[in-house]
């Protein structure tokens, strides 16, 4: 069964999905820049798949995304990581215990970053097609040199979603934080177990990404997805390749 919840994040009512298999145990699903708690339908998928393994999964919009209130100028990569505390606090509160993270895109780099040393009730991190170094995120009309000047200019870039056409628009606070963190330094500390997942014909975020980042890092598994592109929208053989290993991971993390 799956459920529609809003809840309360800053002055923010976040949207997500909760897919139960009544059991403590849930995956966390964080979306990329731009998207939304479906993340093309690969989210919903997942939360497909892994129910029928017997685990719950939680999917949601993170603030000025999807149905989450919120203008999307004020969103940044702190706010986001506050959003996912105030998931996690809600989820504890309807009894879950045990916890995988999972961050897509620009989530991998929100999920790289949150302060798991907080957090024992967190036992693994999976990263889909991660932007794990953000210079590999500042071309085209993202986080470019010449996109922050006109951030500095106006107070914001607008950019649009190639896959909704939604206009978003990006403040200088998000193009500073973009300059300043380095998500693979946070994952090479982490002792947790890592899953790293990535289509080799992703054109967004290039898949050598991820491997290097994994060689860094220890107690981490790297699934490279032939023909898979961001998202994994463009092959259902490549979606169900990544299903297949991120379900796997799940198992063998909460038994």
């Amino acid at each position: 069964m799956e459920e529609k919840i809003f809840y309360n994040s800053m002055n923010n009512k976040l949207c997500g999905i909760i897919k139960s298999a009544n059991n403590n145990k849930v995956v966390i699903m964080c979306h990329g820049i731009r998207s939304n708690k479906e993340e093309c339908g690969s989210f919903s998928y997942l939360a497909k798949r892994l129910n029928e393994e017997g685990y719950s999964s939680f999917r949601f919009d993170f603030n000025g995304h999807g149905e989450s209130s919120g203008n999307d100028l004020d969103f940044s990569i702190s706010s986001a990581i506050i959003d996912l505390k105030n998931t996690i606090k809600m989820l504890k509160e309807k009894g879950y215990s045990e916890f995988i993270l999972l961050g897509a895109s620009f989530g991998a780099s929100i999920v790289s970053m949150f302060p798991y040393q907080d957090y024992n009730c967190i036992k693994g991190i999976i990263l889909w097609f991660g932007a794990l170094n953000h210079n590999c995120i500042k071309i085209g009309n993202l986080f470019s040199d010449e996109n922050k000047k006109i951030a500095e200019e106006n107070g914001f870039y607008i950019s649009k979603s190639i896959n909704t056409g939604k206009e978003f628009k990006f403040g200088l606070e998000l193009f500073n934080e973009v300059d300043e963190y380095k998500p693979y330094e946070y994952l090479k500390k982490l002792n947790l177990p890592k899953l790293f997942v990535h289509g080799k014909a992703d054109s967004v975020v290039p898949y050598k990404i991820s491997e290097e980042v994994s060689k860094m890092c220890n107690s981490s598994k790297l699934e490279l997805i032939e023909n898979g592109e961001h998202s994994f929208k463009n092959s259902k053989d490549a979606l169900e390749n990544a299903v297949d290993v991120t379900v796997k991971f799940v198992k063998e993390v909460l038994k």
